[in-house]
């Protein structure tokens, strides 16, 4: 079946999110709709302070102590991740949802070997030799450490089961965080920015790999990234955030040829193509609001949009689609008709 006929693995619906601060309320994010289906890859896009990152957190359950959900849900496999306990969520976190980070030197522990915490993961969700005591890892985890291993090509994973995170290259404790994450075969990989730091030849492995192994396992991804190029090549369809809200999403390739929003216009006019030259590039005006703002307008982008007036500071934009791109803006670059229409 096509992923996008599918009901969704993951439904999130509503969900704002603010910090308590000393110096004031952050409202981080607010009504964030996402949806993503089984064997699909979605891009997570937005210029760095979006709420990208802060959205995969609330879904992992691991957001900072001052982050507050205040509205919304967040369906995965028929629970409310945001409504389940943390004995629960911790079951799911490494067996049903997984998680790259950014950084692998610091997400990995420097003083256990690559192999251990493999086994770590194995044995908190019962996999493999569940019950092995002792200083060794035992026979069986650590035959399933070393197939880990091997499945995300890391060369001679004999050897390298025992190798240490600071004995490695960047680009292999970035494999070992997939194996990682990989090891229970979750249904959704969370990737936060998983090719930070590299250089490009290797995020182009790291990102063959994920994508492949996602595929062959029919796994659901989330790819969060400020690279847009990057997303292009890899995903199936993209979600684009800015201040806190969802402005568009749809399709890769036609989001990136026809984009709605203003902000995403602006977005790819300012990233670099194969054939662009520094004239052709055209940079966001403008800086994203102080999200501890009283007075924020309606659309976040107004202050930033030359299409912007009034209503568009008063009133939020109701969602429209046309087919499967949907669109919140006022003032699309192309006509959308409202999604409830659509869907008549």
């Amino acid at each position: 079946m096509n992923p996008a006929e599918q009901p969704p693995l993951l439904d999130v619906r509503g969900l704002s999110l603010e910090f308590r601060t000393r110096s004031g309320v952050v409202h981080a994010l607010e009504r964030v709709d996402l949806q993503i289906r089984r064997g699909e890859i979605v891009g997570l896009v937005g210029e760095s302070g979006s709420g990208k990152s802060v959205l995969s957190y609330a879904l992992m359950g691991i957001s900072d102590r001052a982050a507050r959900v205040t509205a919304g849900s967040a369906i995965f496999g028929g629970l409310d991740l945001l409504q389940a306990d943390e004995a629960t969520l911790a079951d799911i976190r490494g067996r049903e949802i997984s998680m790259i980070f950014q950084s692998p030197r610091t997400a990995l522990n420097p003083i256990r070997t690559v192999g251990r915490q493999i086994a770590d993961v194995l044995r908190r969700h019962a996999v493999g030799d569940a019950h092995q005591r002792g200083p060794d890892l035992g026979h069986n985890l650590r035959q399933r450490a070393v197939q880990a291993l091997r499945e995300v090509a890391i060369s001679d994973p004999e050897r390298r089961v025992d190798a240490y995170p600071f004995e490695m290259s960047g680009g292999m404790c970035q494999r070992v965080m997939i194996a990682l994450a990989l090891a229970c075969r979750p249904g959704l990989l969370v990737a936060d920015e998983p090719t930070t730091g590299l250089d490009v030849t290797t995020q182009a492995a790291v990102m063959d790999l994920i994508t492949e192994l996602a595929r062959q396992r029919q796994m659901a991804a989330l790819f969060i990234t400020h690279d847009l190029a990057l997303a292009a090549d890899y995903c199936d369809r993209l979600v684009v955030m800015h201040a806190g809200h969802v402005v568009e999403a749809g399709p890769a390739e036609e989001l990136f040829h026809r984009p709605r929003h203003p902000y995403t216009a602006r977005l790819l006019s300012s990233s670099p193509g194969p054939r662009s030259a520094l004239q052709d590039l055209h940079p966001v005006p403008g800086n994203l609001p102080d999200l501890r703002r009283s007075d924020l307008p309606a659309c976040r982008f107004a202050d930033r949009c030359a299409r912007a007036d009034a209503r568009c500071r008063s009133e939020p934009a109701q969602l429209m689609a046309q087919g499967r791109h949907t669109v919140a803006c006022w003032h699309p670059t192309q006509g959308a008709v409202p999604i409830t229409e659509a869907m008549a």
